[in-house]
């Protein structure tokens, strides 16, 4: 999990080498633009570090999630309105955090069960469903880059 989470802030790193026109060009017709990829992951790191994470081993409820649309689209208009770096920089800020917390969770803990709404669900799926989401935009992007740098 850690890994993923260092590769994928390696990956955003190598975002900054984009021309401005890429960063904000979608991905694919009707689809988010890679800055607007990007700036949403941040919201949704600090969500865990702060409404998932510190919750493990109490038998307090967990906090509602916020409402998925409304997050995104805040998020997506920032990072169009932002400089490039300032957007990758505050991912990988984020993510930076999301691993010192994920670093500090004992090895017991990892198959602890998490209740959010009705279902329930151990720590290490509930990441493993986050680091897949990661990869699936993180394929949208890849595909959309070497497509236009193929030509097509």
């Amino acid at each position: 999990m850690l890994f993923h989470h260092q590769e994928f802030i390696r990956w955003a790193h190598s975002l900054n080498s984009l021309p401005k026109e890429e960063w904000h060009r979608p991905v694919e017709e009707g689809k988010w633009s890679i800055a607007e990829i990007v700036g949403h992951f941040e919201p949704w790191d600090e969500f865990v570090v702060n409404k998932r994470l510190p919750f493990l081993g109490t038998k307090e409820p967990l906090p509602h999630a916020p409402y998925p649309q409304m997050l995104n689209d805040e998020s997506a208009s920032k990072a169009r309105t932002s400089e490039q770096s300032v957007v990758i920089e505050r991912f990988i800020l984020s993510r930076e955090q999301l691993i010192e917390s994920l670093e500090g969770i004992p090895p017991e803990s990892w198959e602890q069960t998490l209740k959010p709404g009705n279902k329930e669900i151990t720590l290490i799926e509930y990441l493993e469903g986050l680091a897949e989401h990661d990869l699936h935009h993180k394929r949208e992007v890849d595909r959309a880059l070497s497509k236009r740098n193929a030509g097509i």
